[in-house]
């Protein structure tokens, strides 16, 4: 009855960046520049949503095949240069090995493994959609993406949710405040450029505020759009809401992974990571004395001293 209760618990996710810039007004609407309808403007025409190139739509296809040839993954990702020296950069980095130069993608995909390369293809695939963009730190915002992936991956096998697919939904969860910034250049600049940034429930209110329509929203609108599996656009969907009785272990992992990535890259310690959890997921890794186990503890530890680049 206690988890039962638990899970309903009132939760207000905590995934704000400490102020590098001066303190960003909530109520700051964009008086100088009409608010737009995002739906009405994608379905009039005036809007479209972003792409990602066919022969990465192609691939991340292929790779959730379990029986996926990797001979054919091969050949498809010499078609693309850029993907190619960066499986190659991957394959030869330290984290491989690093002892010799590979130059050849069919090694390279055999080294690495299909669900590494799984991950760098989207990650990849994803970011090259999003350049220059008013009102937003592309390298912090790449950052606490990677680190909500990493946090969610690992956070997943204790909630008995699929830690491939938590990894995309930590990726991708807050992709839409990319699309809305870039349809709406003018309003992303008056309303986020010089102050502190925001995320998850702030950002998404004043989203709604000033853009008519949230990031889950619109994140969930892209990812069904490319042909993501519909649970990476449910979780995303809701990813700022508090916890209900009929949220997935999913839905679970992504708020406690956004939580965990704030911390992780502000080197917050333990105690603080495991404290801005949901309740939920805080009982899933406590001892019972109530206090993180051995296993987050470890894993938060890797977290911080993770460097997400790709």
């Amino acid at each position: 009855m206690k988890l039962v209760e638990d899970k309903n618990e009132t939760y207000i996710p905590s995934y704000t960046l400490t102020p590098e810039k001066k303190e960003l007004d909530p109520n700051r609407n964009a008086d100088v520049v009409a608010r737009p309808n995002f739906i009405n403007d994608i379905a009039a025409g005036k809007v479209e949503l972003p792409t990602i190139p066919a022969v990465v739509q192609k691939l991340i296809a292929a790779l959730r095949d379990p029986n996926v040839d990797a001979r054919k993954i091969a050949e498809s990702l010499s078609k693309d240069p850029i993907l190619s020296a960066k499986v190659l950069r991957l394959a030869n980095s330290s984290f491989f090995g690093g002892q010799r130069s590979m130059s050849s993608i069919d090694a390279a995909v055999s080294l690495i493994g299909i669900q590494a390369l799984n991950r760098l293809i989207v990650a990849c695939g994803v970011s090259s959609s999003f350049k220059a963009i008013p009102g937003i730190d592309m390298a912090v915002f790449w950052r606490d993406s990677l680190l909500a992936a990493t946090a969610a991956n690992k956070i997943a096998p204790r909630l008995e949710a699929d830690p491939e697919v938590a990894y995309v939904c930590g990726l991708l969860h807050a992709t839409g405040h990319l699309i809305l910034c870039q349809t709406y250049p003018e309003i992303a600049d008056l309303v986020f450029t010089g102050y502190d940034i925001v995320r998850g429930a702030e950002l998404a209110a004043i989203e709604n505020d000033n853009f008519g329509i949230g990031h889950p929203e619109v994140g969930a609108l892209w990812i069904e759009s490319i042909g993501f599996p519909q649970p990476v656009a449910d979780t995303i969907r809701k990813a700022v809401q508090p916890p209900a009785p009929t949220d997935a272990q999913l839905d679970h992992t992504l708020r406690a992974a956004c939580a965990l990535a704030l911390t992780a890259g502000n080197k917050a310690d333990a105690e603080t990571a495991f404290a801005a959890m949901p309740p939920y997921v805080r009982s899933k890794f406590s001892g019972a004395d109530g206090k993180p186990d051995r296993a987050f503890d470890k894993m938060y530890e890797a977290l911080r001293e993770t460097d997400p680049t790709f």
